[in-house]
């Protein structure tokens, strides 16, 4: 495992790199996640012959934390000075959530650099309904502080089912995220990015192979959502999976597998 930074201007860009495969995957997190997000997930694909590189976006772990608000478009542009500053040539992107508008926003700037693009729980634009969900994470955050919006935000993430089969699992879920450092400012900072990106018109020009993931039970980000995204997008497969919003820490073997068999399918090897 490595661990460092990269410097552009005024921002520091944390990140880690776990594996040595020849393929690499880029994960981009959604709001409020730094890199340890992904716990459920680097290990598998490292033993799945990956090299996975997972970072903190702009205002959250040990990035740097410029006032907001911030947009998908300047997010996808910090990752490229990741992506240079690494000197990741053609590499395989996968973002959930807020990291999904990331990604598609990278796709449409720098898709040349990219061998396969995984967008899960997402959208190509938000509807009224998901709009005025994100809008009021950011208010609960700023009027009644994180811990607040960490417990506030678990029935709009984690499935219903999920509560009812693993209530300690989703106690202890919260209580990890009630430890975020995370500033207030900087959690409704990054969540204005989700809210306000739109690349309803824009993304029928990304052209690399695009796998769309959508959760059965996810609330915020409906599955309708998701499926408008990938009728847009002219090389996309669709992969639903069971679980709510965070379908990757509910059922990380089934969305996992589904990354895995994609990046193989569209891997140099």
């Amino acid at each position: 495992m490595t661990e460092g930074a990269i410097s552009a201007g005024m921002l520091d860009i944390h990140y880690r790199i776990d594996g040595e495969g020849s393929e690499t995957l880029v994960l981009v997190n959604g709001v409020g996640d730094d890199l340890g997000a992904w716990a459920n997930q680097v290990d598998e694909f490292v033993r799945a012959g990956l090299r996975v590189v997972s970072f903190d976006n702009r205002g959250v772990g040990l990035s740097s934390q410029p006032p907001g608000p911030y947009t998908s478009a300047e997010m996808a542009e910090d990752l490229e000075v990741l992506a240079a500053g690494l000197r990741l040539a053609a590499f395989h992107l996968a973002g959930v959530s807020m990291g999904g508008v990331i990604a598609q926003e990278y796709a449409i700037a720098h898709g040349a650099r990219l061998r396969s693009l995984v967008l899960a729980n997402t959208y190509a634009a938000a509807d009224p309904f998901t709009r005025a969900a994100f809008e009021s994470w950011g208010v609960v955050a700023e009027s009644a502080g994180m811990a607040v919006m960490m417990r506030q935000q678990a029935p709009w993430i984690y499935s219903p089912s999920f509560y009812e089969r693993h209530p300690e699992r989703v106690e202890e879920l919260i209580a990890e995220a009630q430890q975020s450092t995370q500033p207030a400012a900087s959690f409704a900072a990054q969540t204005a990015a989700l809210v306000d990106h739109d690349a309803d018109a824009r993304v029928g020009g990304i052209t690399t192979s695009t796998l769309v993931i959508a959760a059965d039970d996810d609330i915020i980000i409906r599955p309708a959502l998701s499926r408008h995204l990938y009728e847009a997008l002219p090389h996309a497969t669709w992969s639903g999976v069971p679980g709510g919003h965070a379908a990757f820490w509910e059922e990380p073997e089934l969305w996992n597998r589904a990354v895995i068999d994609f990046v193989r399918a569209h891997s140099a090897l």
